[in-house]
């Protein structure tokens, strides 16, 4: 509850909170993105995991990536996740699925399953940012 007589400085607070620099969104975002990262791997390694020799090649579920870029690769704020070029397809495959193999459909699974960790984390890293500036009671 805001006290009447500090109304003032919770306005001046609030619009502080409120004026993120690019940089900072990006934190936000990417902290949002490393947990759907973590869980679309996690998914990947327990549905679709098989031990078999691979050479080189590193499996669909150790090749997901995220990045605090847009999809462009510019720093707008907002974060990516997804696959490398080599990897993607098959993660597509995988997903929609093909005339030999049945599609999962994982990606939203996993999206929608993680919305709650993603904004814990996100809300996590906003507050961590507030504290930086010195702003409480928003």
């Amino acid at each position: 509850m805001v006290d009447i007589g500090n109304l003032g400085s919770w306005a001046d607070n609030l619009e502080k909170a409120y004026s993120l620099s690019i940089s900072e969104q990006a934190r936000i975002t990417k902290s949002g993105a490393d947990v759907l990262r973590k869980n679309i791997a996690d998914y990947l390694r327990s549905h679709h995991y098989r031990n078999r020799k691979t050479g080189e090649e590193p499996h669909l579920a150790d090749s997901v990536i995220d990045d605090a870029t847009n999809i462009l690769g510019k720093v707008d704020g907002s974060s990516v996740v997804g696959f490398p070029p080599e990897k993607g397809y098959i993660a597509r495959f995988l997903n929609d699925g093909t005339k030999y193999i049945h599609g999962d459909d994982y990606l939203d699974k996993v999206r929608n399953a993680s919305l709650s960790e993603i904004f814990e984390a996100e809300n996590t890293e906003y507050q961590k940012i507030l504290e930086e500036k010195g702003i409480s009671g928003v």
